[in-house]
């Protein structure tokens, strides 16, 4: 299945696109404030950027240190559902199952503070963001990403907004190895 290889992949993509950092880590001082001016550093230049990643990217379903005092944004991304792929076979007139490929959900939830989203528009930013490194970049084992839904997050920390992405790939199954006596 692959699963870790594929959550520190998604990490490993997420992690060193510059332009998410900013809009995760940058809080707006005002309407006006871009985080991606170029006069703001660089989150990949900073000395404790593997402390701001760890805070904005999450390989788990993480809230309870979202406060209201924290004002901040953050994707939690984990592995959601899996289903082996099935192909219909005109000649039997039956689905065929295919134990070595399967189809794998990826979820996505953006928490944006309330108060972030008001200045700019940042959750719908964020998001967008997400989707095109996506779709544009080949990170699982074989298939590309496909949105399969995407929908507001009920019941989120106080003083946040949430929005979760959930987008299918397929995934190969190694056949197991067998061993010879």
């Amino acid at each position: 299945m692959k699963l870790k290889e594929s959550l520190e992949k998604l990490f490993i993509e997420l992690s060193k696109d510059e332009e998410l950092l900013r809009l995760l880590h940058y809080v707006p001082k005002n309407a006006l404030d871009d985080p991606l001016d170029k006069s703001k550093p660089n989150i990949s230049n900073l000395k404790d950027k593997h402390n701001i990643i760890s805070k904005v990217l999450i390989p788990s379903d993480k809230t309870y240190d979202l406060v209201l005092e924290s004002k901040m944004s953050r994707i939690c991304f984990y592995t959601g559902t899996r289903k082996p792929q099935t192909s219909y076979s005109s000649s039997s007139g039956r689905l065929h199952d295919n134990p070595y490929a399967s189809d794998q959900v990826y979820n996505f939830d953006v928490y944006v503070h309330v108060d972030i989203d008001i200045m700019d528009f940042r959750m719908t930013w964020i998001c967008d963001r997400l989707d095109e490194l996506l779709l544009l970049n080949k990170v699982t084992d074989v298939g590309d990403f496909i949105l399969a839904f995407s929908s507001p997050i009920n019941n989120t920390p106080k003083g946040f907004i949430g929005y979760k992405l959930a987008y299918e790939a397929t995934s190969l199954q190694e056949s197991p190895k067998r061993v010879r006596k």
